[in-house]
């Protein structure tokens, strides 16, 4: 088995944390073999080589982003006859860990997904998008993704000033607060063209848009529709343009893991496609943050094997 680790996840804290479960985890999965990364690219010029190397079962080590990492690297370089023979667990070293929600197993209070022997198959959302220069490109997201709101928070996030780098070091919880109230104050409704299906909504002024399959996101906020691990669907949610005390208001629901009020409407898809005119938006993929001119997101249905 293979645990690939990014040190930068949990505001630095990954190692030492790791350190803390390793005897443990070992004992539970079997001998891990260990790979440090420090960046997607990293992963995704290696990953030919674990698979070349007959490694089968990987642990995702680190945050979110850590996870789609690795499980884009393997959907993009094995072949479609070894991904069946593939497994992909997990250990929540980084901020929020939506992955692991709703969480089932910790090890001395990190959340682990390592159960190889009921690895079940998962679909995986795509996200084809043109950059601003207009080039075609393709992303994976494999809990939810997002534009408005929840997108500039993510970015924020990843990009922190100096007290929010104190914050993430000292409280997640706090950082995610302090990230979202930045967003809250900067955000503007945007303008968008939205089609869900073959059902066109045009002009559509959003705070936030949500394509979700796991609901849980950003800490404790969480929509209300179900986890759907293989249904070949995703969920699209919502905002309209609410006045910051509505935003507010659906933050509070959220937290409860409510999102049904006024300005909000979700659908139940298979593919999606929004446009803002000419300009560019950000588009967030389990934490991880590109800008897109036109983006379009689908499913590509039952292709993993995640642990429990």
């Amino acid at each position: 088995m293979l645990a690939i680790i990014n040190p930068g996840a949990g505001a630095g804290t990954a190692l030492e944390k790791w350190s803390r479960i390793e005897t443990r985890l070992s004992e539970a999965v079997g001998p891990i073999s260990l790979f440090v990364a420090t960046s997607e690219e990293q992963v995704r010029t290696a990953m030919p080589t674990f698979l070349d190397q007959g490694y089968r079962e990987f642990l995702a080590a680190g945050g979110d982003g850590t996870v789609n990492a690795v499980l884009s690297a393997i959907v993009e370089h094995a072949d479609q006859d070894l991904l069946p023979d593939i497994s992909v667990g997990a250990v929540g070293l980084g901020s929020s860990n939506d992955f692991h929600k709703p969480v089932r197993t910790t090890i001395d209070g990190v959340p682990c997904r390592i159960d190889f022997d009921r690895a079940r198959y998962h679909d995986i959302g795509q996200l084809g998008y043109d950059d601003p220069q207009g080039c075609a490109r393709i992303h994976y997201w494999f809990v939810n993704a997002s534009i408005g709101i929840a997108a500039e928070a993510n970015h924020a996030f990843n990009h922190p000033d100096h007290l929010l780098q104190f914050l993430k070091r000292t409280s997640t919880s706090l950082a995610i607060a302090y990230a979202a109230i930045k967003s809250i104050l900067s955000n503007r409704p945007r303008e968008l063209e939205l089609t869900v299906d073959d059902q066109a909504f045009a002009h559509e002024r959003v705070r936030n848009l949500g394509f979700v399959k796991n609901p849980h996101f950003a800490g404790s906020l969480r929509y209300d529709s179900p986890h759907l691990l293989d249904s070949g669907c995703f969920h699209v949610h919502r905002l309209g343009a609410v006045s910051r005390p509505g935003l507010l208001r659906a933050l509070a629901r959220l937290a409860r893991g409510r999102f049904g009020g006024r300005e909000t409407r979700s659908w139940l898809a298979q593919r999606a496609e929004v446009r803002n005119g000419d300009e560019s938006f950000l588009v967030e993929c389990d934490g991880e943050v590109v800008c897109a001119r036109v983006a379009r997101f689908s499913i590509l249905p039952r292709k993993v094997r995640l642990c429990s």
